[in-house]
């Protein structure tokens, strides 16, 4: 019975320090909308105006900016900065990656070894495929690009300025999206380029 008791303690005391933390993000301006079910390592950074939606889970080493979206149901692993102005939504995992201002993944989607520029939306069910088996790949997405829903970025990979893949486009690896130009299909070809 008495090491029941030590494991209880044990437990309330953990989950006060995990509550001491939110605290201390809540008076430096982030609103955390749920503290019973958002989880906040330690040493990670999350700056003012930002918005913690519940059932989100950040690990060490994550840095966030100010007047962000992350969640609910968002994973933010080691390795990932996002930069103020970004949102990361509704079931949403990100590892090892750079989400640049205004730049947003709302729903059901894994972002790895990204590095994504300002202003580009990550449609619905995008995937990242960073891990070839071996080794893990990087994904570069450029100035406002558009990735369609579904999607499958095959890393290492590059997206370039205002391109677009439409709905369910599978990119392979080292087939890179020129600037201005959208691609479709499985593999993705071009359809059309834009305009600048």
């Amino acid at each position: 019975m008495a090491s029941k008791s030590h494991g209880l303690a044990e437990l309330i005391q953990r989950d006060g320090e995990r509550l001491d933390r939110l605290y201390n993000f809540i008076k430096k301006g982030v609103n955390i909308i749920d503290p019973f079910t958002t989880y906040i390592s330690e040493k990670v950074a999350i700056g003012k105006g930002t918005t913690i939606y519940p059932l989100t889970y950040i690990e060490p080493g994550v840095k966030i900016g100010k007047n962000c979206q992350i969640g609910p149901f968002a994973r933010i692993r080691k390795g990932t900065r996002i930069k103020d102005t970004a949102a990361i939504g509704n079931f949403v995992e990100v590892v090892r990656s750079t989400i640049s201002e205004g730049s947003k993944a709302k729903h059901l989607t894994y972002l790895g070894d990204a590095l994504i520029d300002k202003k580009v939306n990550i449609g619905a069910g995008t995937i990242i495929a960073n891990y070839d088996g071996k080794e893990k790949h990087l994904t570069r997405i450029k100035e406002g690009a558009f990735v369609g829903s579904g999607s499958i970025l095959v890393a290492p990979v590059k997206i370039g300025r205002r391109a677009i893949t439409g709905a369910g486009a599978v990119v392979t690896k080292n087939r890179h999206v020129a600037d201005n130009t959208v691609v479709v299909g499985i593999p993705a070809k071009v359809f059309k380029k834009n305009k600048e």
